[in-house]
């Protein structure tokens, strides 16, 4: 590899689940790309990560966290401590192709206008079948990966994609020095959705690259049927309309919302579909009070984002109706987005 490469810090956050962190990383030392650095930031693990680490892994660079800081805030320490042009986030339930890295950043350093590459994410369990291909959302500010459950692509150029997945991508330091970081408000969930608008919003591009090939098995850490992730992603995604829709489609998002919450009573009525599997495996009235809770806990947080929406203004490149068109040109239905 040449030696003028720029330098890309991989950023792996992990809370215990030390088999996981162990194969990702595994992965990593098997990239060909010449100037890596890694960091680990540990959430506050139980398990003994950091002996791990430096027995297995002396190299990598390891930040412990005196508490989980969840997604957002993990992330975001690691993200201040690298010394990269470009900062690589991948999850620790994820191993990546060795090529990886290398097709990350030649798609970034074609075009200066990119600020962010999404990966091919294959589903780990099913190794013919895509996770995602950039993320996608709905008018509510739901978002869901694009083309899951349909074959992997084999793209020959990169393709414009709405969003990444924070699960496996690539971040210019330059783009989030001028948009920020994770906005830990969120801790865990739809925070890379936020962040994927701010970057749209401030007029930077976001593409997966060809050959970017990573393997996530899904929500080994959140857990897929969890009543916490179901809190965290109805609570987050109101979020992620306030601060970064144009205030015309905001006006839409309680009956957006309520078209969603139809459309999912039919088809959980109807048994079919990943809601379905989630109702069976938890109690009613448990699942009611936690989507009571997320909607208290944001509303009482409501003005905290309208001022961060209010702050950020300055940053924007695209007109409010350049945005809604953005959004409409990658709005995924109803139907995709509860997984049906």
């Amino acid at each position: 590899m040449k030696d003028n490469l720029p330098l890309v810090t991989v950023v792996v956050v992990t809370l215990n689940n030390m088999n996981l962190l162990r194969n990702c990383l595994e992965s990593l030392y098997a990239q060909d790309y010449g100037q890596l650095e890694i960091i680990v930031v540990d959430n506050a693990s139980d398990e003994d990560v950091q002996g791990m680490l430096a027995a297995e892994f002396p190299e990598v660079r390891t930040v412990r966290l005196d508490k989980n800081y969840g997604f957002a805030g993990g992330n975001n320490r690691g993200i201040e401590t690298a010394q990269g042009k470009y900062i690589a986030l991948i999850n620790n339930d994820v191993v990546a192709a060795p090529q990886w890295i290398s097709f990350l950043v030649a798609t970034a350093e074609s075009d200066a206008d990119i600020g962010a590459v999404a990966s091919i994410v294959i589903d780990g369990n099913q190794p013919e079948v895509l996770d995602s291909c950039g993320v996608g959302i709905a008018l509510d500010g739901m978002s869901r990966q694009a083309m899951r459950g349909t074959p992997v692509p084999q793209l020959t150029q990169p393709k414009e994609v709405l969003l990444f997945s924070g699960c496996a991508c690539l971040l210019k330091m330059e783009a989030l020095k001028e948009v920020g970081l994770f906005d830990e408000d969120f801790f865990a969930y739809c925070e890379d959705t936020d962040l994927g608008l701010r970057l749209r919003r401030a007029g930077w591009n976001i593409v997966a690259a060809p050959g970017a090939y990573v393997h996530h098995f899904y929500s080994m850490t959140g857990g897929k049927f969890s009543l916490q992730k179901i809190y965290w992603v109805e609570r987050n995604h109101l979020w992620v309309a306030i601060k970064n829709f144009p205030w015309f489609l905001l006006t839409m998002l309680p009956l957006v919302t309520g078209w969603r919450y139809l459309v999912q009573g039919y088809y959980v009525l109807k048994g079919t579909g990943e809601l379905n599997r989630f109702t069976e495996r938890n109690d009613l009235a448990a699942i009611a009070s936690v989507y009571l809770k997320a909607y208290t806990d944001m509303f009482a947080k409501l003005p905290v984002m309208l001022l961060k929406r209010w702050r950020f203004r300055k940053k924007y490149r695209l007109s409010n109706i350049d945005m809604f068109r953005l959004i409409l040109k990658f709005r995924l239905p109803i139907k995709e987005i509860i997984g049906n």
